[in-house]
C-alpha cells in the first residue's frame, strides 16, 4: 500500500468537495459531548473559614421557589440535553454514513453531493444506529454490574465495622464484577475498533449491523498490517495538528463568535479521517 499516494488523495477528494466537510461537521456535532466538558467542582467549606463566608442559594428557601418548581425545572432540562445529545448522535451517525457513500463515490469517478451522500446514509441509518449501538451494550452492562458490586462490597464493608468479617460470597461477586468489568471493557474497546469497519461494510457492502461487524473483522484480520499502520499515521497525523492548532484552538473555544471556525477545523479533520479509511477499505477489498 502507498501511504503517502493515499493520504494525499484522501486529501484531494475533501479539498475539492467541500459538501464532505460539511458532513464532517455534522459528525463532529455528534462528537463534541465528549471532548467539550468542563467540569468545576467547587466544595462548600463546612463551618466559618477565615475570610471565605460563600454558600451557594437555596433556590427553595433564599429565592422562594417551591420545591416542586426547582426539581420540575431540573427534570425538564435533563430531559431536553438527553433529546438534542440523542439527536446530535442520531444526525452524526447518518453523517458517517453519508461520508463513507460519498468519498466512495467520488473515488469511484461517479458524482456525488451533500444531498446524494446524506440520502445514502440516511437509507442505512437503522443499521448504522444499530453499529453505532453495539460497542456501548458492554458499558451499560458494566455500569449496572458495578452498581452490584459497590452495593454488595458496601454492605461487606458495613459487616466489617460492626466487627463482622465480610462473607465468602460478598468477596466472590465482587472479585467476579472485577473480572467482568475487565472482560466488558476488552470488548467494548474491540468493537469501537471494529465500528470504522463495520460502517464501511454495512454503506459500501448492504449489510446489517451484525454481518457488517463480521465483514469488518475479516477485513482487519487480512489487513492487520496496513490497518496498524494507518492507525499509527493517523495518531501520528493527529498528535501534529494538535501541536499546531493548540494555540489557536485555545483562542477560538475562549471567543464564542469563532466557535464555527473551530468546528469548521474539527469537521474538515472528520471528513478526512473517514474519507482516509473508506480509499483503504476500497483499496483492501479490490474495490475499483
Amino acid at each position: 500500500m502507498d501511504y503517502g499516494k493515499l493520504l494525499g488523495r484522501a486529501w484531494n477528494i475533501v479539498w475539492e468537495h467541500k459538501f464532505l466537510i460539511l458532513l464532517g461537521v455534522l459528525v463532529a456535532l455528534g462528537s463534541a459531548g465528549g471532548g467539550g466538558n468542563a467540569n468545576a467542582n467547587i466544595a462548600a467549606p463546612e463551618g466559618n473559614v477565615r475570610g471565605f463566608d460563600f454558600q451557594l442559594p437555596q433556590l427553595g428557601g433564599e429565592w422562594g421557589l417551591p420545591t416542586r418548581v426547582v426539581a420540575g425545572t431540573a427534570v425538564v432540562f435533563i430531559g431536553i440535553a438527553l433529546v438534542v445529545g440523542i439527536a446530535l448522535w442520531v444526525i452524526s451517525t447518518i453523517a458517517r454514513g453519508g461520508l463513507i457513500a460519498g468519498a466512495s463515490a467520488i473515488d469511484s469517478g461517479a458524482p456525488s453531493s451533500f444531498a446524494q451522500a446524506w440520502s445514502a446514509g440516511w437509507q442505512k441509518g437503522w443499521s448504522l444506529l444499530g453499529i453505532g449501538i453495539l460497542p456501548a451494550i458492554p458499558g451499560f452492562v458494566l455500569i449496572f454490574t458495578l452498581g452490584i458490586g459497590g452495593a454488595v462490597g458496601y454492605l461487606g464493608l458495613t459487616r466489617v465495622n460492626v466487627g463482622n468479617a465480610p462473607l465468602l460470597p460478598n468477596i466472590a461477586v465482587v472479585g467476579t464484577v472485577a473480572v467482568l468489568a475487565c472482560l466488558f471493557i476488552s470488548i467494548a474497546l474491540v468493537l469501537s475498533l471494529l465500528r470504522t469497519f463495520a460502517n464501511r461494510a454495512c454503506m459500501l457492502k448492504d449489510l446489517g449491523v451484525f454481518a457488517a461487524y463480521r465483514r469488518g473483522w475479516d477485513v482487519l484480520l487480512d489487513n492487520i498490517g496496513p490497518a496498524l499502520v494507518l492507525f499509527l499515521l493517523q495518531i501520528a497525523i493527529s498528535i501534529g495538528l494538535g501541536i499546531v492548532l493548540f494555540l489557536p484552538g485555545v483562542v477560538t473555544a475562549l471567543c464564542c463568535v469563532l466557535w464555527p471556525v473551530l468546528l469548521l477545523v474539527e469537521g474538515t479533520i472528520a471528513a478526512y479521517f473517514s474519507t482516509l479509511w473508506t480509499l483503504a477499505w476500497r483499496e483492501w477489498t479490490g474495490v475499483i
